[in-house]
């Protein structure tokens, strides 16, 4: 987050700083070693506000005692603190009191010009807050902190292909262009943290600085583009009015329902991407809980129009068993003479009346599946006050994936590595996860199979007999 040096002198220097800054540890390590104890971030914590207060006896009340560098950062950690917890209103109190400090220091921009780690610090408050809180950012933009490292067109012209074959409800598309555009920018800082050289970190200045300038810039677009879409989720969980015909075109309806959006889907699965790969935020920390069920809110309509809530039935005519390792297999003569019948599902994409159809690249259903795997990454426990839909995030990812991955015969890790590869992978991190989902969804993965085919198979094999 701060390439430029480290804040870590500067908070043996300040007690309320100091406080802060061991709270935030203690804050994080408990969320690794899941541990309910909160003794020590409670102390911290405590010791931090009652320095914060003394300081504010002295500090702020002309122009000749200014608010202090070490205070600003002190508060800036609170509000990461709290928010990183779950506790949004005493989260909310701070991010008053800061912003209230910065205007007083003359601003985020002008203010703090002389300390890039500490526009940085701040701003990561504020978004930290915005995320945890669904709330709008606080602080303006910062040009000076802000650049892009080069683009790929990894997404943008396959997407653009994709939309132009997506015809029915069953398939998939992105409209929004910002969206896959932040999407080629948080491909290219992955990419560049995959391939960093971490033992010459003096050559590698520049690089840090532009990953963090690009980290900071896509970070503010995501909370943007999250605001403008958070009315569009509030309507779909309260359930919205069916669209009128049009007057214009006669009352008719059209002929094909419209495709499925994934735009949503990728801001909020990006942003919980950056959360927890590229910023290294512990996967259960409860300041995931709101990005996670924006995530669920925005996959309300794949998921129920591809049916991924329900469990998968697989057809099989009596006496048989499914084959894995000859998808399509009708009949076959066994050993002893006797005709044993099973179906899988074809391996290439989806091909029968209640997917979507085949499609020459699977971007779209790749970026579907990505999300739903980065959503199980997430295992914030369950919240006591959480409604019935929303309570359980993990649970719901982990089945949506395994559904997904059965419907779309993946049935082994190194397939589903490929796919998601094909979207977005941080080595390390990546694969750690990837084994963990892999174990919740492995012992129940078998291909997909529909009524219909079952009939098929059964009259295949009354004509074979």
């Amino acid at each position: 987050m701060n390439p430029e040096g480290t804040w870590i002198q500067a908070l043996q220097l300040d007690k309320a700083a100091s406080h802060a800054f061991i709270a935030m540890l203690a804050a994080i390590h408990n969320s690794l070693a899941m541990w309910a104890d909160t003794s020590t971030v409670d102390f911290h914590r405590f010791q931090a506000v009652k320095s914060i207060n003394e300081r504010l006896n002295l500090e702020g009340k002309d122009d000749s005692k200014p608010i202090s560098d070490g205070l600003v950062a002190a508060v800036a950690l609170l509000v990461n603190i709290e928010a990183f917890i779950g506790s949004l209103a005493a989260a909310a109190a701070h991010m008053s009191g800061l912003k209230r400090m910065v205007d007083l220091r003359g601003g985020i921009v002008e203010g703090f010009q002389h300390s890039t780690i500490l526009q940085r610090s701040i701003s990561w408050a504020d978004y930290s807050y915005a995320t945890a809180a669904h709330k709008p950012l606080v602080f303006p933009f910062i040009p000076q902190l802000a650049s892009s490292l080069a683009l790929h067109d990894r997404f943008t012209s396959r997407s653009m292909l994709e939309n132009m074959e997506a015809l029915g409800l069953k398939d998939l598309t992105i409209q929004n262009r910002e969206a896959v555009e932040l999407f080629e920018l948080l491909y290219s800082i992955t990419e560049c943290i995959n391939n960093f050289d971490y033992s010459s970190l003096d050559s590698t200045y520049g690089q840090r600085i532009q990953v963090s300038d690009s980290i900071y810039m896509i970070e503010w677009r995501l909370c943007h583009l999250e605001e403008i879409s958070r009315p569009r989720q509030s309507w779909k969980r309260a359930g919205s009015v069916p669209i009128l015909p049009s007057i214009e075109d006669g009352g008719r309806q059209p002929r094909y329902p419209s495709p499925t959006d994934l735009s949503d889907v990728l801001i909020y699965a990006a942003h919980l991407f950056l959360h927890l790969a590229i910023r290294g935020q512990p996967p259960s920390a409860p300041r995931h809980r709101a990005l996670a069920e924006a995530l669920m809110s925005a996959l309300c309509d794949p998921i129920l129009t591809l049916d991924l809530l329900s469990h998968p039935k697989v057809f099989e005519v009596p006496g048989s068993q499914l084959n894995r390792s000859n998808p399509g297999q009708v009949a076959e003569q066994s050993a002893s003479g006797s005709l044993s019948t099973s179906y899988a599902a074809p391996a290439s994409e989806i091909s029968h009346g209640n997917m979507p159809r085949a499609s020459k690249d699977e971007l779209h259903a790749n970026i579907l599946l990505w999300a739903l795997f980065i959503g199980s990454c997430v295992r914030v426990p369950v919240s006591l006050d959480s409604s019935v839909l929303l309570g359980d995030h993990h649970e719901f990812f982990v089945n949506a994936l395994r559904n997904y991955c059965r419907m779309r015969n993946i049935v082994d890790k190194d397939t589903l590595a490929v796919k998601l590869k094909d979207i977005m992978w941080l080595y390390s991190w990546c694969e750690y996860q990837l084994d963990l989902a892999w174990s919740e969804i492995s012992n129940d993965l078998r291909p997909w199979g529909t009524a219909g085919e079952q009939v098929n198979a059964t009259l295949a094999v009354s004509r074979d007999g």
